[in-house]
């Protein structure tokens, strides 16, 4: 739930060449304390810029209407310019869906804003992001006060252990002082990827249980001493892994977890916990229940080697490959260019059967 305390103190500025009042209520409804500006007053927009943010929200297109000079990557740029206007606040970028897709076109913006959605979105799901700006504004004060500590930042017990090559990233932004570009690599390839941290669906898939069977909150309270509390907890719930796996370890008498099946993993669960868990079942047109993953679409368990790897730019060394089902890329055509050629080709070879 949104703290509504503490967001009361969170000053964002929202910019847009429209009417900007409905959007600003709404925000205010969760508790933030907004001013808008007008893109179509260049000079006056930059004075408010200036001003101590804690965030900034604003559309792509200032320009549009023939009142805004320049669109947002100029004013997000004059945010981010290191410098005595420099401002260490997250920018979350807000437009239309074909205009979001224009602008993820464009990479040389890319590395300006912390969140980018469609204003559809956005409104629908108002509280969701309410939260994720509330986790980014912190996680911003956080970088800066703990000097750039990893383990401060992850607050990370004697038991876990970060990858050297992240350390060494984040050192170098903090020879940068670079807030924005720590900000960015924690939120995207450690707390919402898959790796050293893992989410409802992995728990779920890697020991075999339907997450939507009754005792499987009960579960989670079991390993809820490896909760992860670090930066953008309050909007990603996640758990460290190797934690957990000690869990395993302790109630299996170390009995491989992967060599397992569903079955296997849920019935040792049910046994040693007293619960009734109930064992995750293939998804459509699989049939290994040797869950690892989980479908990155459906969002339900997975063998690995039953599915696709998903392709992305730049996995880093502690991040773990993501995947999709056939059956979810048979009903998604538009998830298909995220696939390697030959995985697209045997995907059309099984639909035309």
């Amino acid at each position: 739930m949104l703290d509504i305390e503490k967001i009361k103190e969170m000053k964002i500025l929202y910019i847009d060449d429209q009417g900007t009042d409905s959007l600003k209520l709404d925000l205010e409804k969760y508790g933030f304390d907004v001013e808008t500006s007008d893109a179509g007053e260049f000079n006056s927009t930059l004075a408010k810029i200036n001003e101590d943010f804690d965030a900034y929200v604003m559309d792509f297109e200032l320009s549009a209407c023939g009142t805004g000079m320049v669109d947002a990557p100029t004013y997000a740029s004059t945010i981010r310019t290191f410098g005595q206007n420099h401002k260490d606040s997250p920018i979350v970028l807000i437009s239309s869906d074909q205009k979001i897709h224009q602008f993820k076109q464009d990479f040389s913006s890319l590395d300006l804003f912390d969140k980018i959605i469609t204003k559809e979105e956005f409104c629908q799901k108002l509280s969701k992001y309410s939260k994720q700006i509330e986790a980014l504004v912190n996680a911003y004060k956080t970088i800066k006060n703990t000097d750039f500590d990893i383990c401060k930042m992850l607050e990370m017990d004697a038991g876990e252990t970060i990858d050297f090559r992240l350390q060494n990233l984040i050192s170098s932004f903090k020879n940068n002082q670079d807030v924005y570009g720590c900000s960015r690599i924690i939120l995207e390839t450690v707390v919402r990827s898959v790796g050293m941290l893992v989410g409802q669906e992995l728990i779920a898939a890697r020991f075999g249980i339907d997450k939507t069977c009754d005792d499987f909150g009960s579960f989670l309270e079991y390993i809820g001493k490896y909760k992860y509390k670090g930066l953008f907890s309050s909007a990603y719930e996640r758990w460290w892994w190797n934690g957990v796996m000690v869990f395993w370890n302790d109630i299996s008498e170390k009995q491989s977890l992967r060599r397992l099946d569903a079955t296997e993993r849920v019935a040792i669960l049910n046994s040693k916990l007293g619960l009734k868990l109930v064992p995750a079942t293939p998804i459509k047109n699989n049939f290994s229940s040797y869950f690892w993953t989980y479908c990155k679409g459906s969002l339900l368990p997975l063998d690995p080697s039953e599915g696709y790897v998903l392709m992305q730019k730049e996995l880093k060394p502690w991040q773990e490959e993501e995947y999709i089902s056939l059956d979810y890329a048979l009903e998604t055509p538009s998830v298909r260019k995220y696939l390697t050629p030959t995985a697209r080709k045997e995907i059309l070879a099984y639909g035309k059967k």
